[in-house]
């Protein structure tokens, strides 16, 4: 009596777990775009779907006590559980970055040093890493009034991976003294008055472009250089 009456138990078992399943593999091909293809969709989403539907049909209008209310709500409920669960796992196992550039003070005189200083942090919730074309990661551009390329770090290009755990932070520093070491034409001329863009930006290892067109992290920010 007790083996007849776990027979559905299991069922009801497996069949809360097809569902659960299901739901997660859903959400997994919805999210990482894999069902754009229609047979993807059909194979993946509907079949099984129709398959698991038609044996609750049968099973639990046939061999069971579960009216069809209930199956409902054990489906839906299900799928909701499925659904925070896989939700809550992509926020913990997701990468999370800020990147940012700054420096010293927003104005400054002509020839004064600039100190520049970019920080990445992980805000996610366990340790990643990321993939750097550079032995340093971090490179920097100056660029007068957005256009001109006056100086910029030099690329030591050996791909190399940077792990950071939770709430870690990786910086780097730049000087620039004001003088334009990117243009033969104007090698270590103090450069115009006026405004200044400054880009950090870590190349990306696998970016098939040049290394500055197609980095993994970027950031911007702009100085003022007066005569007083």
């Amino acid at each position: 009596m007790a083996q007849g009456q776990s027979a559905p138990r299991l069922y009801i078992l497996l069949f809360s777990i097809a569902v659960f399943f299901l739901t997660s593999l859903d959400l997994v091909f919805i999210h990482y775009g894999m069902l754009a293809s229609p047979l993807w969709f059909i194979l993946v989403y509907i079949v099984p779907w129709a398959l698991l539907f038609a044996f609750a049909v049968d099973f639990f209008g046939g061999k069971s006590k579960f009216s069809g209310r209930k199956v409902l709500v054990l489906t839906f409920g299900v799928m909701l559980i499925s659904t925070l669960f896989t939700h809550s796992v992509w926020t913990i196992v997701t990468p999370r970055w800020t990147f940012s550039v700054s420096t010293d003070k927003s104005t400054y005189k002509v020839g004064e040093q600039v100190k520049i200083t970019a920080s990445l942090m992980n805000v996610g919730f366990i340790t990643h890493s990321f993939t750097s074309r550079a032995s340093d990661p971090v490179l920097f551009s100056i660029r007068y009034e957005y256009s001109l390329q006056v100086c910029y770090s030099r690329l030591h290009e050996e791909i190399t991976v940077f792990s950071l755990s939770a709430n870690q932070s990786l910086e780097r520093t730049f000087t620039w003294n004001q003088t334009n070491t990117a243009n033969s034409w104007a090698w270590n001329q103090t450069y115009m008055l006026g405004t200044y863009s400054i880009q950090a930006f870590i190349p990306n290892a696998g970016s098939t472009t040049l290394y500055f067109e197609d980095p993994l992290f970027s950031a911007w920010t702009s100085i003022n250089i007066t005569s007083t």
